[in-house]
């Protein structure tokens, strides 16, 4: 099994040009199953959306992906929607979810998703150098700088203050935050 076959399990047929990107991310020399996994942290399904009702409803018109005022949606299999945060942030302004005509979005009362940021192993910090540049990023202080950890600080995140945004992903100079469900980190029952 390769990444392609893989990450065709989640999202099918990618844009050419987001694959390389991926491949060469710090996953290279992962399993398939690794990098697959990789892709998975870093390219999401929109807000207000599930697995489900994208696969069950998503014409692939391509309506959400062009009015997104950020750019970070794109075409993914079929033409159904992925968003991809090394591009920038969502700003959860629904205009995605205003341009679908079929019931592919949740209402405005739901969660967009339950996704949290996650600092990975290859965080400047945890290399003895200075970087904030996540924690400057995050307009919900959801990431913070904790000095007390030594030798020189820690990014800590609090998973209520987190939108899932992604602001902190594009600006991070080592790629090394991710998108993770709240549930699969265990950081919600």
């Amino acid at each position: 099994m390769n990444i392609r076959s893989e990450i065709g399990d989640f999202c099918g047929e990618l844009d050419q040009g987001r694959f390389e990107g991926a491949k060469s991310s710090s996953v290279v020399g992962a399993s398939p199953r690794q990098q697959a996994s990789a892709w998975r942290r870093v390219v999401q399904r929109p807000p207000w959306t599930d697995d489900t009702s994208v696969r069950k409803y998503c014409t692939s018109c391509g309506d959400c992906c062009n009015v997104c005022p950020e750019a970070i949606l794109f075409k993914g299999p079929a033409g159904t929607p992925m968003l991809d945060f090394r591009s920038g942030a969502c700003t959860f302004c629904r205009a995605c979810a205003d341009a679908c005509t079929e019931p592919v979005f949740s209402g405005t009362a739901q969660k967009p998703w339950g996704l949290v940021a996650v600092p990975g192993e290859s965080c400047l910090l945890k290399s003895g150098v200075s970087c904030r540049s996540c924690t400057d990023a995050c307009d919900h202080e959801a990431l913070k700088f904790d000095l007390r950890v030594r030798p020189i600080g820690a990014v800590i995140v609090n998973s209520e203050s987190c939108t899932g945004c992604g602001a902190c992903i594009s600006v991070c100079p080592s790629d090394a935050i991710s998108m993770s469900s709240v549930v699969e980190e265990g950081l919600m029952a």
